[in-house]
């Protein structure tokens, strides 16, 4: 059994990766989202800017056409890919495989929707896509397939329960074994977001307590998305990118915190993440 380590300022830094100085574009991480949906545009964003705001190089969201534009319009520092419709469909997969050639990892869930094709369609792209990858919020369902050796998901409570079919214990030390537990028996990594966040991938186990109650708010769980894949894509064992993500996360939660107390935001934690990584490497 492993022991349950917290993630601090130290350890941060000896995981987060020092960025060579004569690199060039895209050699700091290309990420990929598939996300979004009629209903949900601004999910997917979220997940690209906090990748960017975390040091990606290039972040790409492919996104059904009906929402492209919008998306399009939140930054022009986001690449946004498109696919004729308005919800995720079969329209992808003849584009995703050159798509995957161009990029370190995905991350796939957010703003998709539960509806009961859109599942069976994220089910066929995780079974075929081979490159790292996060799975997360509509994207989390029990007996998933995937050919990737690197998977990493990030369930909050609820979602938990319906990847490994158990409540998580309100006891840390229980619930960290429960996490431990099941991303061995996945053979992948998973973060589960909380007052203490937990991560293990069956072997080494993480605990985190930075953030604060105010990240309730929406969306704090698509800028965790991305700041996991900056990690991922920058080259960093999915535990350690887990642990790390989780860590900076709540950091920029508890700076806007500061600011702007429980009327903080999710694109909030975003503009703290420069602030909160600069501090971080100034102060070890």
């Amino acid at each position: 059994m492993a022991s349950f380590n917290l993630i601090n300022k130290n350890k941060l830094m000896k995981i987060i990766p020092k960025r060579n100085p004569n690199s060039h574009k895209g050699q700091n991480g290309k990420v990929l989202v598939i996300g979004g949906s009629k209903e949900y545009f601004g999910s997917p964003a979220l997940v690209g800017l906090a990748s960017l705001r975390s040091g990606s190089d290039l972040c790409y969201l492919l996104v059904p056409r009906f929402i492209a534009p919008v998306i399009a319009g939140y930054s022009p520092d986001l690449i946004v890919w498109s696919y004729p419709g308005d919800y995720l469909n079969n329209k992808i997969f003849s584009i995703l495989p050159e798509i995957e050639k161009k990029v370190d990892c995905l991350v796939i869930g957010n703003g998709l929707t539960k509806k009961p094709r859109i599942q069976h369609l994220i089910r066929e792209i995780i079974s075929s896509w081979q490159k790292p990858v996060i799975i997360d919020a509509d994207a989390i369902m029990p007996d998933l397939k995937f050919k990737s050796k690197e998977v990493i998901f990030t369930p909050h409570v609820v979602e938990f329960e319906r990847l490994c079919g158990c409540k998580p214990s309100n006891n840390i030390s229980v619930r960290a074994k429960q996490v431990e537990h099941f991303a061995g028996l996945m053979e992948a990594t998973i973060l589960l977001k909380g007052v203490i966040d937990v991560v293990s991938d069956g072997t080494n186990t993480f605990t985190n307590n930075t953030g604060n109650a105010g990240m309730t708010v929406g969306g704090t769980g698509d800028t965790l998305a991305g700041i996991c894949a900056t990690f991922l894509s920058q080259g960093l064992k999915p535990v350690e990118a887990a642990a790390a993500a989780a860590f900076v996360n709540g950091a920029a939660g508890d700076s806007a915190f500061v600011k702007f107390c429980y009327s903080l935001i999710a694109s909030d934690l975003i503009n703290e993440l420069p602030f909160v990584l600069k501090t971080l490497q100034n102060e070890v």
